[in-house]
C-alpha cells in the first residue's frame, strides 16, 4: 500500500516543480518587456540629463569673458572695465596675463607675434569703417557697394567686439610681413597655424571661422588673425563642438544657463 502511494505522489510533485518553471520563466519575460518598453523614455531622459551637464562647469551665458558684441547685439554706449596697455594697444587687464601666456607660448614654439590691434572705442571703430568705405568707393563701387563690402570684413561702430577690449588681432611677424593689411591666407604660415591651433589652451579662440554656417552666424568673413578671449573651459569646449560664440551663448541660454 506504500509502495502504491509513493508512486502516485511522484508524478504530480514532477508537474508541481514544471509550472513553477514555467511560471518564472513569464514572469522574468514579462519585466523585461516592461523595462524594454520604458527604455525609450529612460534613454531620452538619460540623453538629454547629458546634453545639459556638458556645459563647463558653472559658465553661464552672462559671464564677463562671453559678453557678445556683434551687428545683432550693437553697443549704444562705451563698456566700463580697467585697461592695460601692452605694445602700445589696449586690453581689458583680465587678459593681459592669458595673453602674455599665449605669446610666450608662441615664442617659446619658435614663431615671434605681433599685436596688431586691440580695444577700440566706438568712435575709433566708425573712422575704421568710413575709412574703408572710402577706399572702397575710390576704386569705383557705389556707396552701398562700398558698405556692404567693408561690413562683410569690418564690424559697424558699436558692433565690433573689439569694444569690449577681449579682443585682439594677432599675427605670427611672417605672416604679418607676407599679409600687412591682414588677410585670410595668413593662415598658411606655420606661426598663424600655430596660434590658432594652440588659442583654446590660453583661453582664446579664433573668433571668425571660414565655415558657411559660421560665417552666417557671426556676420562676418573667415579671419585668421582675430582671436576673442572667453576662458580656457569655454574656449576648449567651443572648438571641440566648433561653436562660434554667437552659437554658445544662445546653446547655454536654452540650457539656463
Amino acid at each position: 500500500m506504500k509502495k502504491t502511494i509513493g508512486h502516485v505522489k511522484m508524478p504530480y510533485i514532477f508537474v508541481i516543480l514544471i509550472l513553477v518553471v514555467i511560471f518564472g520563466v513569464l514572469t522574468v519575460r514579462h519585466f523585461d518587456k516592461q523595462e524594454e518598453s520604458a527604455s525609450p523614455d529612460v534613454k531620452k531622459s538619460t540623453s538629454t540629463a547629458k546634453s545639459k551637464n556638458t556645459f563647463p562647469k558653472g559658465v553661464k551665458s552672462t559671464d564677463w569673458d562671453l559678453v557678445l558684441v556683434n551687428k545683432k547685439h550693437p553697443l549704444s554706449a562705451e563698456l566700463n572695465f580697467n585697461k592695460v596697455t601692452v605694445d602700445d594697444k589696449q586690453i581689458d587687464a583680465r587678459i593681459e596675463q592669458p595673453l602674455a601666456n599665449f605669446r610666450q607660448a608662441a615664442q617659446k614654439a619658435g614663431y615671434a607675434t605681433t599685436l596688431v590691434s586691440g580695444y577700440r572705442s566706438i568712435a575709433y571703430q566708425k573712422q575704421i569703417f568710413d575709412n574703408s568705405v572710402a577706399q572702397y568707393e575710390a576704386n569705383g563701387l557705389s556707396a552701398t557697394e562700398a558698405k556692404n563690402k567693408t561690413a562683410l570684413v569690418i564690424q559697424t561702430p558699436g558692433a565690433s567686439e573689439h569694444h569690449t577690449g577681449l579682443a585682439v588681432d594677432l599675427a605670427g611677424d611672417d605672416a604679418l610681413a607676407a599679409y600687412p593689411a591682414l588677410q585670410a591666407e595668413m593662415d598658411q604660415y606655420a606661426s598663424q597655424k600655430w596660434l590658432i591651433q594652440h588659442a583654446p589652451d590660453y583661453g582664446f579662440v579664433l573668433r571668425f571661422l571660414s565655415d558657411a554656417k559660421s560665417i552666417q552666424q557671426t556676420g562676418i568673413d573667415y579671419e585668421s588673425w582675430h582671436f576673442r578671449y572667453v576662458d580656457v573651459a569655454n574656449a576648449k569646449y567651443m572648438t571641440q563642438h566648433h561653436l562660434t560664440l554667437e552659437a554658445y551663448v544662445v546653446a547655454l541660454k536654452k540650457a539656463n544657463r
